[in-house]
């Protein structure tokens, strides 16, 4: 792990910190919603008549810790709920949070169920309803509200991105690759990291109200710090792309080395400017990195209905009936099936496969730019 990048990140959050903690941004509402969450769910069972009282109440102060405007994990609890009160019931209590006995491998074996039979349960009762999909970001939350001196919070894109810029030795994964175990190697060692900085520890715990839940395991700091270095650009200029460009003097006019002096800079401006639209784009593809459309129901003409068996970014096979067929959602396609939710999706796609168009584009331009320095 390069601890060297780690001190630097931890030191511009720290430089940022009142900025992330203020009106503006409160990123504070994660301390807060976890001592909430703890508060309302540990009550005694005379305290709530039903599960999704007590639920509802412990969610309360989520605000977008796992909901957006895209997605409604939380909300798809209480509907299914409605539904099927003793499964939902027991997919909490009986499989995410069953006890592990410390064993991390147990721990992403009781998230895979719990996605893998709730997901059921969904398409049983709300097959067209891909919002109140569960993902292993809401999953991680639910287990991190549950015992927050042991899991952590989980979301694919920040802890990659941190993994890269940490050098971290392991692969965290992705989808059927992802490796729980591996991930909170990853942040434990960001832990010991973060011992190091009694600065940022003082101006975190002094910040701190009694609504906010006082994490001395520093879990959830290791995530916030995840969550920002990503989400408020931390990285940029953390690591530099190197040219390995030599300027040899005194073989040209100096008119003309002025001039080649000139374009290279205008080539290096260029592929700066190039990587933060490229960063850019990406925080867009961030945004659906938790949604799955697999499983959800569809109808089409003259197909009937259908559900979707694959899906790869904006691009999505449904199984009908007697066939198979595949679609892009993208405005500019009429010719596709209907959701139940069909224009969201459908906005909410056509802005992912532009982002992803462009993030091609822009990267082959960057090719070009820098083997021009070659």
């Amino acid at each position: 792990m390069n601890t060297d990048n780690l001190h630097e990140l931890i030191k511009r959050y720290e430089d940022n910190f009142d900025m992330l903690n203020g009106n503006e941004h409160n990123e504070l509402f994660k301390w807060k919603a976890m001592k909430t969450w703890r508060e309302e769910w540990f009550k005694p069972d005379s305290a709530f008549s039903t599960f999704a009282d007590r639920f509802n109440e412990a969610r309360k102060d989520f605000l977008i810790f796992i909901d957006n405007k895209r997605i409604h994990p939380s909300n798809g609890v209480i509907k299914l709920w409605e539904k099927d009160p003793r499964e939902v019931e027991r997919l909490f209590c009986e499989v995410l949070f069953a006890d592990a006995q410390g064993d991390v491998a147990a721990v992403q074996n009781n998230m895979d169920r719990f996605l893998e039979e709730y997901e059921t349960l969904r398409c049983k009762y709300f097959p067209g309803n891909w919002s109140y999909k569960q993902t292993r970001h809401s999953a991680s939350v639910f287990l991190a509200m549950d015992k927050p001196d042991f899991n952590y919070v989980y979301m694919s894109g920040k802890a990659v991105t941190m993994a890269k810029y940490i050098d971290f030795e392991a692969s965290i994964g992705t989808g059927q690759n992802f490796n729980l175990p591996n991930y909170y190697r990853m942040c434990d060692g960001i832990v010991e990291v973060l011992k190091e900085h009694s600065s940022l520890l003082d101006k975190h715990f002094g910040r701190l109200t009694p609504e906010h839940y006082k994490d001395e395991s520093l879990h959830l700091l290791a995530f916030d710090l995840m969550y920002c270095c990503y989400s408020y650009k931390f990285y940029d200029g953390l690591t530099a792309p190197s040219t390995g460009k030599t300027i040899r003097r005194g073989k040209k006019s100096e008119a003309l080395q002025e001039d080649a002096e000139q374009r290279e800079k205008e080539r290096l401006e260029r592929i700066s400017e190039i990587e933060s639209q490229i960063e850019e784009a990406e925080h867009i593809c961030d945004e659906f990195e938790d949604i799955s459309l697999v499983g959800v129901q569809v109808t089409a003409t003259p197909y009937g209905v259908g559900t979707v068996a694959e899906q790869d970014a904006n691009k999505i096979t449904v199984q009908f009936s007697d066939i198979e067929k595949t679609f892009v959602l993208d405005e500019r396609y009429p010719n596709r099936p209907r959701f139940e939710e069909d224009e969201q999706i459908v906005s909410a796609f056509t802005e992912y496969g532009r982002a992803l168009e462009q993030i091609k584009r822009l990267r082959r331009e960057l090719e070009a730019l820098r083997k021009a320095d070659a």
